[in-house]
């Protein structure tokens, strides 16, 4: 019996090792194109070889369930079709003696998913943001991409029409309140960015600008006040703004116990604690999806012929993209009363309880 729960966990280990490594490969190659786009316009290889590393805890989440379902199918489809399920029923050995090996890997992929979503994922999405300043203090023109809004500069987003070399063309930007509310719209012909990293501050200079109050104005019929100049200069102070980050991190940037600690907080304080709650319950939803996606997986891989492969896996493919529609869903009502926290277990339970009961059936036959 040992030898056959080793030679099954060997075939879904190197299974599944092989998809996560397709998978995260895949998941990661936008943001391959994204950072070589940034490489050649200045922006250092290593901080974003960095960055994309510290992405990679928070893909596994994804992936690795993902890959736990790829290899129950490809394991189990492939012993069908090759008859070795029915040589082991033949010798005596239950169905739930064969799957074994695949349960306690779901408990450890369950684990290490925990592990992941808890405490390695927020830390390392936190450093990314780090670094995301980093890449602003070292050129902040490489983030700048025309066509569309960049938040680069605290509460200024902006955008540019187009790019010469250091000059900037088409400018529009506004300044943002402490609410988020747009205070002024700023408008400029031509622009240029100044770093100075000794000082902490980026200066924009902009000419043949205009700035207006976008405040509505007190009166119906007042215009609002405007300022027309041949050239301005305004300040960034990004080291500043850095500095004065609140100390209490965003709710993605928690780890488990801070969560928990937000949360008790709260509650003793009268507030409402559906966003904390819900985040700590998704993520411990998509932890024990590993376990889910096996049962899911084991039926379809049982049942399946070699011709009937491909259709198979492409049902867990979807039914598993359902499983994150379902994350998705509850995120959206996270601001509604349609209790988001029932919805994120919801798929979770269904697939539980659903390939419990077929593969029952199957134990029967």
């Amino acid at each position: 019996m040992r030898i056959l729960n080793r030679y099954i966990a060997k075939n879904m280990i190197v299974s599944m090792l092989m998809a996560v490594g397709i998978l995260t490969f895949v998941m990661l190659s936008g943001q391959f194109f994204r950072a070589f786009d940034l490489i050649s316009r200045g922006v250092s290889p290593w901080l974003l070889c960095r960055y994309l590393l510290y992405l990679v805890p928070d893909m596994l989440r994804f992936t690795l369930p993902l890959a736990m379902l790829v290899a129950t199918v490809l394991v189990f489809s492939r012993m069908s079709a090759d008859n070795e399920l029915c040589a082991m029923k033949a010798n005596g050995i239950g169905l739930w003696q064969i799957v074994a090996p695949g349960l306690v890997l779901s408990f450890v992929l369950s684990g290490l998913c925990v592990w992941l979503s808890l405490w390695v994922t927020p830390l390392c999405r936190y450093r990314a943001e780090q670094l995301r300043w980093s890449a602003l203090a070292s050129s902040p023109l490489a983030l700048l991409e025309p066509g569309g809004f960049v938040n680069i500069f605290p509460q200024c987003p902006i955008r540019v029409g187009r790019r010469d070399g250091d000059e900037l063309y088409d400018i529009h930007m506004f300044m943002l309140g402490k609410d988020g509310e747009k205070v002024q719209d700023i408008t400029a012909r031509r622009g240029r960015v100044v770093v100075h990293a000794e000082e902490r501050m980026v200066y924009l200079e902009l000419d043949d600008a205009t700035v207006m109050d976008s405040q509505l104005a007190p009166a119906a019929d007042a215009p609002r006040r405007f300022l027309a100049a041949k050239s301005i200069r305004l300040p960034m102070a990004y080291g500043l703004s850095q500095d004065r980050k609140s100390l209490s991190r965003k709710t993605k940037y928690m780890d488990g116990s801070m969560l928990v600690s937000q949360i008790r907080l709260e509650q003793e304080a009268g507030r409402d604690v559906t966003e904390h709650l819900l985040a700590l319950q998704s993520r411990l939803s998509l932890a024990l999806s590993p376990f889910s996606f096996l049962l899911l997986g084991l039926p379809f891989g049982i049942r399946s012929k070699r011709s009937e492969l491909s259709v198979g896996l492409l049902l867990c493919v979807l039914l598993a993209l359902g499983f994150y529609a379902f994350v998705l869903l509850a995120d959206a009502l996270a601001d509604s009363r349609y209790h988001p926290q029932i919805i994120i277990w919801l798929p979770n339970f269904i697939y539980q309880l659903g390939g419990l009961w077929v593969i029952q059936r199957i134990s029967r036959h």
